[in-house]
């Protein structure tokens, strides 16, 4: 009988009807089904979404043009509002989010406006205030200083932005001073001669500084090109940084002379020559002009330029010229200055051995250091 049985039983396993009369578990049907058949599962039911609207509201109006949506999977669901809450207006419970309901639903939510708040903040130097500054926003935002006191800055970087509260509130932040450094320009020579300087500041020694390049003198350019990252020594070190003269050289054939007093000497690169220096009223051939570093200079000898603030350029023009008639015609030093007391009579002539420009208007020598201008000449 146990055989018949054991036959029978392995026959109902193949018929859905058969298996259904006599009280088959449902997941042992499941677990023989091969079928294609489309059905609904519960993995269906789950992608199904609850979507409500939410009108927000204050005093009674609504608040904003239209009612943005929340969606979540089931209703009673948390979902956040925090970033559709219409700017200035928090809710008024103090809550950020809300529980779905039927889908479809459209919620009320209440709102109150934000208060506008002033933080004072005070920053802080050895115990002291040396600057103020207010800070005006929405209670609870976060507001970046902005006016930190000049030649002062922030102990902690991190303190850089404040949290406004409720109300009106003070705020103390720590700062530290600035320190400087000056730096000195000077020439690759044996004096070290000084061209130029600037001043450095930054946080604390040891600190890297980049300089500008409107702080190296006009008319140089640094010898070492790393040079122009200076490292911070302590409050008020000095510095010094090398420096090249930046020069073009043209020729330039013709005289100079001296003026009244003697005339030093230098180097191409703008370095005087010791106790070398031409003499005064004496005059010079010259073949080159160098233009350095904002001077000019003529080349008197293979490696010694005067400096044409201590020179000027003539040409020999030997002559008579004649003053305009009238008045008395003053005379003019080289540099274009009208001597008071030196003046010839209108009508009178005069030997003249050269000409030079002063200042763009020619001018005639009449004697050693006295200077007819060609507008007072016939």
């Amino acid at each position: 009988m146990k055989n018949n049985k054991s036959s029978i039983l392995k026959g109902l396993l193949f018929s859905g009807v058969i298996l259904a009369s006599f009280g088959i578990s449902t997941n042992v049907a499941q677990a023989a089904d091969t079928s294609n058949t489309s059905t609904t599962t519960s993995a269906d039911t789950k992608t199904a979404k609850v979507t409500n609207s939410i009108i927000f509201e204050s005093g009674g109006t609504e608040i904003g043009t239209s009612a943005p949506t929340v969606t979540g999977a089931k209703v009673g669901d948390s979902v956040d509002i925090s970033k559709i809450i219409p700017s200035g207006y928090q809710v008024a419970d103090g809550s950020t989010s809300v529980k779905l309901q039927a889908n479809g639903t459209s919620q009320a939510v209440k709102l109150t406006k934000i208060a506008t708040v002033t933080a004072r903040v005070h920053y802080i130097y050895n115990s002291g205030v040396v600057g103020t500054e207010e800070l005006t926003g929405a209670a609870g935002s976060t507001v970046a200083v902005s006016n930190v006191p000049a030649g002062y800055f922030l102990t902690n970087k991190n303190t850089g932005n404040v949290i406004l509260g409720s109300g009106t509130s003070d705020v103390y932040l720590d700062v530290t001073h600035e320190i400087s450094n000056s730096v000195r320009f000077v020439l690759d020579d044996t004096a070290k001669t000084e061209v130029g300087s600037t001043t450095i500041v930054g946080e604390k020694a040891g600190d890297k500084v980049t300089m500008t390049s409107d702080q190296i003198p006009a008319g140089y350019a640094l010898k070492n090109a790393a040079d122009m990252t200076v490292t911070l020594q302590p409050d008020t070190n000095r510095q010094q940084v090398t420096v090249t003269a930046v020069s073009t050289t043209e020729d330039s054939k013709g005289t100079i002379a001296t003026k009244n007093s003697t005339a030093p000497l230098y180097s191409e690169s703008g370095a005087k020559l010791g106790s070398r220096a031409l003499g005064a009223n004496s005059d010079w051939a010259t073949d080159k002009k160098l233009s350095l570093s904002g001077q000019t200079y003529y080349r008197v000898s293979t490696s010694e330029w005067a400096s044409a603030g201590d020179v000027y350029v003539y040409t020999s023009n030997p002559t008579t010229v004649t003053a305009k008639a009238g008045s008395i015609r003053y005379l003019y030093d080289i540099d274009g200055k009208k001597i008071e007391t030196r003046a010839v009579a209108g009508g009178s002539a005069w030997y003249s051995d050269r000409t030079t420009m002063i200042n763009g208007q020619k001018y005639y020598r009449v004697s050693t250091s006295e200077w007819l201008s060609a507008e007072d000449v016939q």
